[in-house]
């Protein structure tokens, strides 16, 4: 097995870690950026079987995914200090993954439990 079947890292293929990082960051919003770097920092002093290549892979497997999704799995991450359970890169990315893949249901979800606003009804104003 060469690649993986969750993100598509290739196994095989060499890459230069620093200049992949600062790729697969640029492509985010500062925001996001701000949120990955706090959360790598974190997760890599709390966990320390933790890597800058499970950072990579981290990051690869999220490169298809929203920003907005990502942000909400670093606030409940963060919010539940998972990484002072031992919990690192991989939960995170599982977080994520399943959030994106699970977004469009969840939206109805709430349209169905919070209902919709009401119509907008125009009123024609009789002036005499």
């Amino acid at each position: 097995m060469n690649k993986c079947p969750a993100c598509g890292y290739n196994l095989k293929k060499p890459y230069n870690l620093s200049p992949e990082i600062s790729k697969l960051l640029k492509e985010r919003s500062t925001r996001t950026r701000r949120y990955l770097n706090k959360i790598a920092s974190e997760i890599t002093r709390h966990v320390p079987s933790e890597t800058r290549l499970n950072y990579f892979q981290f990051l690869y497997g999220l490169k298809n995914i929203e920003d907005n999704v990502i942000d909400w799995a670093i606030e409940q991450f963060f919010q539940s200090k998972h990484y002072l359970h031992g919990k690192g890169f991989p939960y995170l990315r599982s977080i994520a993954q399943n959030r994106n893949k699970n977004i469009d249901k969840i939206k109805e979800n709430e349209r169905r439990l919070l209902g919709s606003p009401p119509p907008v009804i125009e009123t024609e104003n009789k002036e005499k």
